[in-house]
């Protein structure tokens, strides 16, 4: 953050910590596959590979939370997507060790935020 701002990667982490939280307002069945510890690894090292799904699902979440009445908690969530995305034209790819630290600081710091938003 020499320029104040979040890194790419740490965006990235608030990014996933989104998504997951979207998918699990709308999951059918209350798996979430951004939950598995193997995803979020894969995540912090290589963002553009494995966020490129979970971003084109969101809508689908989306309307599976709207089903389950869940609208305006995942339309809350939705909304804050372009915000978190990172300021490159791109997703990062192949982070390494210090990046993977960013991703995961902003992950646990999205997850933070968004618990307090529930209470």
């Amino acid at each position: 953050m020499a320029d104040g701002q979040p890194t790419d990667a740490y965006r990235c982490g608030q990014l996933y910590a989104a998504l997951a939280a979207l998918e699990r307002i709308g999951a059918p069945n209350g798996k979430v596959s951004l939950d598995d510890k193997e995803t979020r690894s894969k995540a912090a090292a290589n963002p553009r590979t494995e966020l490129k799904g979970p971003l084109e699902r969101v809508v689908a979440h989306l309307m599976r939370a709207q089903q389950a009445r869940k609208g305006p908690e995942a339309a809350a969530l939705f909304r804050s997507i372009p915000d978190l995305l990172p300021r490159s034209k791109e997703l990062p790819v192949g982070l390494g060790r210090v990046e993977r630290d960013d991703f995961y600081q902003g992950l646990c710091a999205q997850e933070k935020a968004l618990e307090a938003a529930a209470k």
